[in-house]
This record gives C-alpha cells, sequence and structure tokens, in this order.
C-alpha cells in the first residue's frame, strides 16, 4: 500500500487522492487530480456538513509544495477522512 507522501510525488499517469487533516479542526483538505493530469484540484471542505468552504485549482507538480503548507499549519495526510 502506498503511503501518503508516495502519492504526493508527481507522476502524471496515477491519479492523486489525498486528504489532510488537524488534530481538533473542523476541515479537511482534499488533494485530487483533474481530468487533465497536469492540474489537480485543492478543496477546503468541513467535515460536519461536507461543505466545501475554498477551493484552488493547482498544478499537479506542486502538489508536495502545497502538502508542504498544510503540513506547516499542522495537518498531516490521513487514509481516510474519519480519522
Amino acid at each position: 500500500m502506498e503511503t501518503a507522501t508516495e502519492k504526493c510525488k508527481q507522476n502524471f499517469n496515477k491519479p492523486l487522492a489525498i486528504t489532510m487533516r488537524r488534530k481538533g479542526s473542523p476541515h479537511l483538505i482534499t488533494i485530487d487530480t483533474d481530468k487533465d493530469p497536469h492540474f489537480s484540484h485543492v478543496r477546503i471542505i468541513k467535515r460536519a456538513t461536507g461543505e466545501v468552504k475554498g477551493t484552488h485549482f493547482i498544478l499537479t507538480s506542486d502538489v508536495q509544495q502545497w502538502v508542504g503548507v498544510y503540513r506547516a499549519d499542522g495537518f498531516i495526510p490521513v487514509e481516510g477522512g474519519d480519522q
């Protein structure tokens, strides 16, 4: 099974699906590949309601940078959104 760090590596043949969570935060961060594998969607989702609170459209090659930004804010990659 792939770890979250391995999922962050750029590979245009495999779609991304990363979920990040910070302890005590009501939000999840999801990063997944668009139809065009050169782009990815970043979504900030409220866990209680599933409401999308914010979105970013980024280059897939920049995913590692974005994961680093969210890690600096205390978010860590998790296998599922309910952890």
